[in-house]
Parts: C-alpha cells; structure tokens; sequence
C-alpha cells in the first residue's frame, strides 16, 4: 500500500465510518506522527516486574507486596507461586512466608495454633493418642529407652496401626 499523503510505503492503515460510510486511510509512519495517530515517540520501556509491583501494591496491598519479593533459600519457591499453585516448596516455606500464611490459615480454620486431634468418644482412644504423642516426643529427644516402653504400651493397648 502507499501513503495518503507522501506516496511513500504505508505502515499504518485505519478504518474509518463517518456517516454511515467507510473510509480507509493508509499512511507511512512519518505522516502517521504528523497527523498525530501515533505517538511522537516510542512509549518508554517498562520492566515487566516494576508493572506487576505496582499492581499488587495498589490493588492488593503493601504486606503482600513485601511478601512478593520473598523467596525460600532452601527450596526457592516465591511467595506469589505458593498463592497461584495452593502448595509450598518445603517445610521451611512455613517460617518463610509466615506473615503470609497466618491470616490464611486464621480466615480458613479460624485458628492459628493447631492443637492436633482429640478422641472425644472413649478414654482409650484418648490414651492412645496420648501414648503416640509421647512416642513421638521421645523419638525427637532421641530418649530410645522410654519410646521403647511406649511402644510396647500402644502394642498391648492395640494402638499399633
């Protein structure tokens, strides 16, 4: 196509309706500039990052903006990945994201301390689970002897499963 006005090559190519009727114009870049369809100059370049950073701070806030930089040093999953896919990297993603974590877990179970089960219906099933908790606290403490006689107590009362 050839520009409208200076009979050069068209780069620009418009289509009007005025009235009721078509029009189409095609214009060199130049002569675009001059009729002010274009901008005068290139926009600047933005870094992608910069926009997105805009963006969570004005529609989502200043503590999640803090929390979009956060990356784990063990497994390097960012905060925003762990918000888009729903599941953390590591156990240490936990301490990581914390600040980020709490409020979801309070607005989801309505709690931030988790407290574990409790068996409710029979004082054995209530014994058992405290026998395995204190398994479990031995083993950590790498007291052997007393997770030993634990054992053996959860096997007679059948808490072995």
């Amino acid at each position: 196509m050839i520009c409208q006005s200076c009979e050069g090559k068209a780069s620009v190519h418009l289509t009007e309706i005025v009235d009721g009727r078509r029009r189409d114009v095609h214009l060199c870049a130049p002569c675009a500039r001059k009729a002010g369809v274009i901008p005068a100059e290139a926009p600047p370049q933005l870094a992608l990052d910069a926009v997105v950073q805009s963006l969570i701070v004005t529609h989502v806030g200043e503590l999640v903006s803090e929390l979009a930089d956060l990356a784990c040093p063990d497994c390097g999953m960012k905060f925003m990945e762990f918000r888009a896919g729903g599941r953390l990297g590591c156990p240490n993603d936990y301490g990581v994201f914390a600040r980020g974590l709490l409020p979801l877990v309070q607005r989801t179970h309505g709690a931030t301390r988790h407290v574990g089960k409790v068996a409710r219906r029979l004082p054995a099933a209530r014994q058992r689970l405290r026998l395995r908790t204190q398994l479990r606290n031995s083993i950590a403490r790498e007291d052997y002897e007393q997770a030993a006689r634990l054992r053996d107590q959860l096997r007679v009362k059948g808490g072995d499963e």
